[in-house]
C-alpha cells in the first residue's frame, strides 16, 4: 500500500496582518466619526415652531457628539409636536446637523372645541389664534372633515382674509336645500356664502374682490355656475 503524504498548510501571516491592520483602521475611523462634536445646528422649513423649540426637542440641545444619537430617535422626538408632519436629518463630518421640517398649517380656530385646527387634522389647545378664522358653531362630523379638507387646499393668504366661519345650511322652510353651506365673514367687510363642494373657489377671492371696485356686500360662491353672484348691503 502507498503511504499517504501529509500536506503541511502554511499560515499566511502577511495576509492575516493586513486584515488586522484594516480592521484597526476601520475601527479607529468609526470611533473618530462617532465622536465628531456637533458644532452647528441648522433648522429649515419651519414657520410656526421656533428654531429654539425644535433644537430643544431634537435631543441635541446640549450639543452631544453628532453621531451619538440616531436619526430615527431625533425624528420620533420631533414628531411628537402636532405641528410637525415629517423631519429630514442630515449630518456632515464637519459637525453640522441639518434639520428640515415639514409643518402642518393652522387652518381655523374651533370655538366649540377651544382648539386650533391644523392641516394634518390635529388639534392644538392654544390662546394664540395666529390670524386664523374662527369657527363659531357646531358642524356635523361628516361635514366637519370636509371643511378641514377643503381648507387644506386654500392658500394661507386667502385663509387670513376670513374672520369668522358659521355653519349655515340653506333651507326653504323645513326643506334643506344645501346642508353643506357656510357663511363667511371677511376681514374686508364683505360676506361670502360657500359650501364644501366649492370651497376651492375662495382661492379666487382676491381676483373677485378687485372687480367689486370697493363695493361691500355678499358673494355667493356656493353655486356650480361660473358666474359670480353679488348683492350689495
Amino acid at each position: 500500500m502507498k503511504s499517504k503524504k501529509k500536506i503541511k498548510r502554511r499560515i499566511k501571516w502577511k495576509s492575516i496582518l493586513k486584515i488586522i491592520i484594516l480592521l484597526v483602521i476601520a475601527f479607529s475611523s468609526y470611533k473618530t466619526i462617532k465622536l465628531i462634536p456637533t458644532n452647528h445646528i441648522v433648522v429649515i422649513g419651519n414657520n410656526y415652531v421656533s428654531d429654539n423649540e425644535i433644537i430643544n426637542n431634537s435631543l441635541y440641545s446640549d450639543y452631544p457628539c453628532l453621531f451619538c444619537i440616531s436619526n430615527h430617535k431625533v425624528k420620533d422626538s420631533l414628531k411628537q409636536n402636532p405641528y410637525i408632519n415629517n423631519v429630514k436629518i442630515k449630518k456632515s463630518i464637519l459637525g453640522e446637523l441639518s434639520i428640515t421640517i415639514d409643518e402642518a398649517r393652522p387652518l381655523f380656530y374651533n370655538r366649540d372645541k377651544k382648539r386650533l385646527i391644523l392641516s394634518n387634522f390635529k388639534e392644538v389647545e392654544t390662546n394664540n389664534l395666529q390670524g386664523v378664522p374662527i369657527l363659531t358653531n357646531y358642524v356635523p362630523d361628516q361635514l366637519y372633515e370636509k371643511l378641514i379638507n377643503g381648507f387644506t387646499k386654500l392658500s394661507p393668504d386667502v385663509i387670513s382674509l376670513v374672520s369668522e366661519i358659521i355653519y349655515d345650511p340653506w333651507k326653504n322652510g323645513d326643506v334643506v336645500i344645501d346642508e353643506s353651506r357656510f357663511f363667511l365673514q371677511m376681514n374686508d367687510g364683505n360676506n361670502v356664502y360657500i359650501n364644501t363642494i366649492h370651497l376651492d373657489k375662495l382661492n379666487n377671492y382676491l381676483d373677485i374682490y378687485a372687480t367689486l371696485e370697493g363695493k361691500k356686500g355678499t358673494l355667493y360662491l356656493d353655486s356650480s355656475s361660473d358666474k359670480i353672484a353679488f348683492s350689495l348691503f
